[in-house]
């Protein structure tokens, strides 16, 4: 058979669309003993340990022994003592009441304009300095590395000074690198800064890079310029080149590496003299340092592995290179077990170079930790996890915490019934209420099994091929996260449990609580498999000129009106291929050809041969990635303009982004949606949807936690269109809620509720949606009867096929045909 290429994830379009996350590789990989999970005999017990008050800001942390070394970005006054929370609050009240006074929210107000404008002007003698600071492992010992004296810029508008990163050594010194920056202007007698533009007068931009050594108080040991060995890389143009210290690292003998994030790596000894400079030709991601003493970095070889590339500064050369996992970013100790620790937003892994394996020791989450909140994690000796985490939730700011997790006897914890959760990406708002769920609910708690882990650079679907081959053999979750796995399938199985009587008998729901579309929209027969917090709406859109005013259409009536304007050459849009566009259309439509209930399926239809036909209009992946030039980028709204584009696709979680798309057709659009049989074609996706399997042993704790999706606080506190139709009426009353300032003139104008652009397009400034407006866009969701089905195993089959059809080598009636035949013999094999 002819190799193809398939995707492996949504059309590129959907994932702008849908906002899907990226994907992440790795090698190979095991569990350890289950993670930690109380089923594999312990568990990992955290304690907590808030840091002083006074730290609002940890920046490039560096561990070395039990002592953290961190940089702060902090305010200061004139004589160096430190601006206080009251006096912040001082100057921040002012300035937003001149912002206040300027731009007055208020409707009915007679007071003058100019009666609300401050009295007088302030001036306040605060200044945002670096510092750097020091606090023991168990949280005491705050300290200000008082000696530190943080660089300083000239004097002058365009100058500026940073503190990029810093580096502490075996020996108790701290390394750090500084960048002064100055914007050098040659401005002639009398140059008057007000009336004047400075950039008349150029002449160059010039940057001091600088590596100090300093001692354990701040005091400075040594100094190295770095700026004399630094040179733009090889086709790059010397004026526009940027060089920044992205990362450091020191090894046993006191010498300082330091990668520039580029190509190159530059070698000081522990003098502070320079040594050497290495190049690769591909980037540097970041050092690596190992407990056998090797110091590398991580990178790509010339044949397409990510390596671990050594550096042997005893010959001034490149060293060994061992094979690395694709997913090694963050890296720190890894104790006396593995050769280095690195941390992603889901787990701390271990990773042995010998072995190239890497070994799970914890689920950040399953031990009641947001990943995505962790600075820094490593193993220490003993086996227990040190990590520091930053909470930007809390209303005084970020709050820093420093955790450690001993690993211990789960006889010896205190044991909640686990209900086991399988995922593919977890959902931010969801992961935020399994936290609140497993430390509030006395009896219950949800452990996750992020299944996209087992994904690699090799096969996109290793992670999902896993979970259903646990399925096949009887190892089914409680609940399982359908929002990127194929729901529709698990039911047609029997493997979900019907959410309606848990709904009914719940005395704070009903079912008329929902918004009716949308819920009717994800019934199966009547049944309600899955539960999701709030929704997105999908369409194509046009402007009535072009497409009349009526919602809904077939594959027949889109193609009659691309035949009436044959100078639409870019139909939707720029960087549209023939993948992007079959993948959208059927990702959002499959519902039009299969249904999984039934095993029926109707792929060698008129409807669909259409949509293949159409599809082979667009250039290939190729030829639109050989032919792409991204400079020459023309926004959707000048393409309207002139014909060109006729359809875009529509995605909304909200209702501010209708206006953007209707200027973007010049005031007017109709709600197409997706060409189908039916001619109803708008879409609904729901975020984070969740379903209870009939296996689940505690349907009553499952229902707990998939009942807070529909509490009062989730859809309160929603990104998307809230599920229940009091929070999204609440939100449709706030987005029809003008609010007016007086301007200088004293005249009353609308307050935007923001604004919106596409590339350097127009930015198009929201206000309150009109009763029309809401009209509308009511009408198009109470349109809504299908749901966007996500199954990259029925895409690539129809993918697979396609592209004989699209190379000549097949007629659509033959790729119709076996089309037709393997998702027939697929559906049935599945159900």
């Amino acid at each position: 058979m002819r190799k193809v290429r398939t995707k492996r994830a949504v059309a590129a379009v959907l994932a702008l669309m849908l906002m899907m996350g990226l994907m992440s590789g790795c090698g190979k990989q095991t569990n350890g003993d289950d993670s930690g999970s109380a089923s594999s005999g312990y568990v990992y017990v955290p304690s907590y340990t808030k840091l002083d008050e006074q730290v609002q800001d940890m920046s490039n942390l560096s561990c070395v022994g039990d002592t953290i070394y961190f940089s702060s970005y902090i305010p200061v006054h004139s004589d160096g003592t430190r601006v206080t929370d009251e006096e912040l609050d001082e100057m921040n009240a002012y300035y937003e009441s001149l912002y206040s006074d300027d731009y007055a929210r208020d409707t009915d107000s007679d007071i003058p304009a100019e009666e609300t404008f401050a009295e007088e002007s302030k001036d306040f003698d605060v200044n945002y300095v670096h510092r750097l600071f020091s606090v023991k492992m168990d949280g005491t010992g705050f300290t200000e590395l008082v000696d530190y004296v943080s660089p300083t810029a000239p004097e002058g508008d365009y100058s500026y000074a940073n503190l990029n990163k810093i580096c502490a050594d075996g020996q108790g010194n701290i390394w750090v690198s500084e960048s002064i920056n100055q914007t050098i202007f040659d401005l002639p007698d009398g140059f008057d800064m007000n009336t004047q533009d400075p950039w008349e007068y150029y002449v160059e931009d010039k940057t001091e890079n600088i590596i100090r050594k300093l001692s354990a108080t701040g005091a400075e040991i040594g100094k190295l310029d770095l700026t004399p060995y630094i040179e733009a890389p090889d086709g790059e143009d010397a004026m526009y080149y940027r060089f920044y210290v992205s990362d450091m690292a020191t090894d046993s003998e006191g010498n300082l590496y330091i990668s520039d994030g580029n190509s190159s790596i530059f070698v000081a000894n522990n003098n502070c003299e320079y040594q050497f400079k290495l190049s690769v030709d591909g980037w540097v991601d970041s050092f690596i340092s190992t407990k056998g003493g090797i110091v590398g970095i991580a990178t790509n070889n010339g044949n397409g592995e990510r390596v671990l590339k050594s550096i042997d500064a005893a010959s001034k050369s490149w060293g060994a290179e061992y094979k690395i996992s694709d997913s090694i970013w963050r890296t720190s100790s890894g104790g006396n077990m593995y050769d280095f620790c690195y941390s992603e937003s889901s787990s701390l892994w271990g990773y042995d170079l010998e072995t190239e394996t890497s070994t799970k020791i914890l689920n950040w989450l399953n031990c009641d930790i947001d990943g995505d909140n962790i600075e820094y994690s490593t193993l220490l000796d003993d086996g227990t996890v040190f990590a520091v985490t930053r909470d930007w939730r809390s209303d005084d700011g970020p709050n820093y915490e420093i955790v450690t997790l001993v690993k211990t006897p789960a006889n010896e914890v205190k044991q909640k019934t686990t209900i086991t959760m399988a995922t593919m990406y977890l959902d931010y708002n969801v992961k935020n209420e399994i936290l609140k769920f497993n430390k509030s609910n006395p009896d219950y708690r949800i452990e996750v099994q992020d299944y996209s882990e087992y994904n690699t650079e090799e096969d996109w679907t290793a992670g999902i091929t896993k979970f259903n081959t646990e399925i096949i053999s009887g190892h089914v979750p409680d609940i399982i996260d359908v929002s990127q796995l194929p729901g529709e399938q698990y039911a047609a199985k029997g493997l979900l449990e019907d959410l309606y009587p848990y709904i009914d008998s719940d005395p704070d729901f009903d079912r008329s609580d929902f918004v009716q579309s949308i819920i009717k929209a994800a019934e199966t027969d009547g049944k309600l498999y899955q539960l999701a917090s709030g929704f997105s709406v999908v369409s194509i859109i046009a402007s009535p000129d072009v497409a009349g005013t009526e919602m809904g259409w077939t594959m027949e009536e889109m193609q009659a009106i691309l035949q009436e304007h044959p100078d639409a050459d870019l139909p939707f849009g720029m960087y549209m291929s023939r993948g992007n566009i079959l993948q959208s259309f059927l990702m959002l439509n499959m519902e039009e050809y299969m249904d999984w209930n039934t095993g029926e399926c109707s792929f060698n239809s008129d409807g669909f041969k259409r949509l293949l036909e159409f599809a082979k209009t667009f250039p290939s992946d190729e030829e639109l990635e050989s032919s792409t030039n991204y400079e020459d980028w023309v926004e959707p709204a000048v393409l309207i303009g002139e014909g060109r584009q006729l359809f875009q696709f529509f995605s909304a979680s909200d209702f501010d982004s209708f206006q953007y798309y209707k200027a973007t057709f010049g005031g007017r659009v109709t709600f197409k949606g997706m060409p189908s049989a039916d001619r109803n074609g708008n879409i609904a996706y729901f975020n984070g949807g969740m379903a209870m399997t009939t296996s689940c042993k505690n349907k009553d704790g499952a229902w707990q936690f998939l009942r807070r999706l529909i509490s009062d606080e989730m859809q309160e506190d929603q990104w998307y269109f809230p599920i229940m139709q009091k929070q999204f009426d609440e939100k449709l009353a706030e987005a029809m809620k003008q609010e007016y300032t007086t301007d200088a003139e004293g005249n009353r104008v609308p307050v935007s509720h923001g604004s919106m652009s596409y590339g350097n397009g127009e930015v198009i400034e929201f206000y309150a949606i009109t009763q029309e407006e809401a009209d509308q866009f009511l009408a198009m969701i109470d349109s809504v009867t299908k749901c966007a089905s996500l199954d990259n195993s029925l895409a690539d089959i129809i993918t697979e096929e396609a592209e004989y059809f699209f190379a000549g080598e097949k007629t659509v009636d033959q790729t119709a045909d076996i089309i037709q035949s393997r998702m027939s013999i697929y559906i049935n094999e599945q159900r």
